[in-house]
């Protein structure tokens, strides 16, 4: 059973755990998504917030994710009112039980209810994962320069 909640200071732990992990997997895997190790203080900052999401898997807590206000894109050519995806990692071990189409379905349906629209990035180079976001019903926007390389930017209305 797959349950998704908002995240608590309490797991601000298992969470930079999973961050870490699931960072470490894509590396081995020469997927720079994220930089290794996580900071602490990102994860805390989110939880207090309201922004970060807990991902359970049969009462296990398997991953997380967030949710926040449009403005890291909003220098692209996209809507300012929309609600940026981020951070979806799920531990290795949990990957392939569709754990992270449960996070991105929760988000459509987060936004949707705001009546905003959903924007999600990730390393150009991260062709699973584009591959992924699109297989969820994303929308393919395009590529966009960011510092010295690439994101992908996907949209859900």
């Amino acid at each position: 059973m797959i349950e998704i909640r908002k995240a608590k200071f309490e797991d601000r732990t298992e969470i930079l755990t999973i961050y870490n992990e699931t960072t470490l997997d894509l590396l081995e895997k020469d997927i720079k998504q994220w930089d290794y190790p996580w900071e602490p203080e990102v994860i805390q900052k989110e939880i207090k917030k309201n922004q970060a999401y807990a991902v359970l898997f049969n009462r296990t807590f398997v991953g997380s994710f967030c949710i926040s206000p449009l403005n890291k894109l909003s220098t692209l050519r996209i809507d300012p009112e929309g609600v940026y995806l981020s951070k979806i990692a799920i531990l290795p071990g949990y990957q392939g039980k569709n754990l992270g189409s449960a996070a991105v379905q929760f988000a459509c349906s987060f936004a949707k209810q705001r009546n905003l629209a959903l924007y999600l990035d990730c390393w150009a180079g991260n062709k699973k994962l584009k591959e992924f976001y699109s297989g969820n019903g994303l929308e393919y926007i395009g590529d966009f320069p960011e510092e010295d390389y690439f994101i992908s930017i996907f949209k859900h209305q």
